[in-house]
């Protein structure tokens, strides 16, 4: 009888570190296919609004900021637009390269989606 008890308790520690062992393993195999990147990159800010910070035209660039993830982030920016943006203005996100981005004002946006 006791052989059997000591026998069972030897199989059920057995069975127990191999079932640990299991779902250790699945937790790393999962970890590994995970992605975690916490940066923002100027990509992140197309489609977005930002407001000017230094003023800017289609011949010289400027300061925006965007608001991404709940953090505030500042981008150099270009434009083709013929006018000029003066800081406070709201202005769009329409492309990014590298660390700037490139921006159309409000108003032209406002035009585009009428057509």
């Amino acid at each position: 009888m006791n052989a059997q008890i000591l026998l069972l308790i030897f199989l059920a520690i057995i069975v127990g570190m191999l079932c640990g062992a299991a779902i250790v393993l699945l937790i790393v195999v999962q970890r590994r296919r995970q992605r975690v990147d916490s940066m923002i990159s100027a990509h992140d800010a197309i489609g977005l609004f930002a407001t000017v910070e230094i003023p800017f035209d289609s011949t010289h660039k400027g300061k925006v900021r965007v608001k991404i993830q709940s953090s505030m982030v500042d981008f150099v920016a270009k434009t083709d637009d013929a006018q000029g943006f003066q800081p406070g203005e709201r202005v769009f996100v329409v492309d990014a390269k590298g660390n700037q981005v490139l921006v159309v004002s409000e108003h032209s946006l406002q035009e585009r989606v009428k057509e």
